[in-house]
């Protein structure tokens, strides 16, 4: 049994939930999609199942390799919302002369220019934050996920001694 410990108590059960809960949102966005017909959409909740039974394959099986999925494209998912954030918090601060000009044409005094700038700088600074805090969930979910691969590389270690171990008697 693991001695870490996260929010669920063993960081293994951790691991479980996130893939479970893979599995469950994955298989509703799915069938969600099939019935819309989004073809990218699909693939993408086809690979969250995917990945999710990944990480319930490494813990009943005790192969750390089935993390590596989640671990991989969770990295790359907090990489992109990391740039996502970085880009509106820049568009906040210097607000786009496109956007500006967009918001002209509808105004109809020059007060109006003020009003329309602080909207969108409020509206990009709302949206980087919303990004941050769900980056920052992604972060710990991974965490918890490197954590349980962590310990399963140490699980498979010990079952693979205790496998070959073989006692000489003379």
């Amino acid at each position: 049994m693991s001695t870490e410990h996260c929010c669920c108590g063993y960081i293994h059960i951790g691991a479980l939930i996130i893939g479970y809960l893979g599995i469950i949102f994955g298989s509703i966005e799915l069938l969600e999609f099939a019935f819309t017909g989004n073809g990218k959409c699909i693939m993408i909740s086809a690979l969250n199942v995917i990945i999710g039974g990944c990480i319930l394959y490494a813990d009943k099986y005790h192969k750390p390799g089935g993390y590596l999925p989640y671990l991989i494209f969770g990295a790359i998912g907090i990489a992109i919302y990391t740039v996502f954030i970085v880009s509106f918090f820049i568009m906040a601060m210097a607000v786009p002369g496109t956007l500006l000009s967009y918001t002209q044409h509808y105004s109809y005094e020059i007060q109006h220019k003020d009003r329309e700038k602080t909207a969108i700088r409020v509206t990009f600074f709302f949206a980087a934050a919303v990004m941050a805090f769900i980056d920052w969930i992604a972060i710990w979910l991974w965490m918890v996920v490197y954590r349980a691969y962590q310990h399963m590389k140490g699980v498979e270690e010990y079952d693979r001694g205790q496998t070959y171990q073989v006692k000489l008697t003379v």
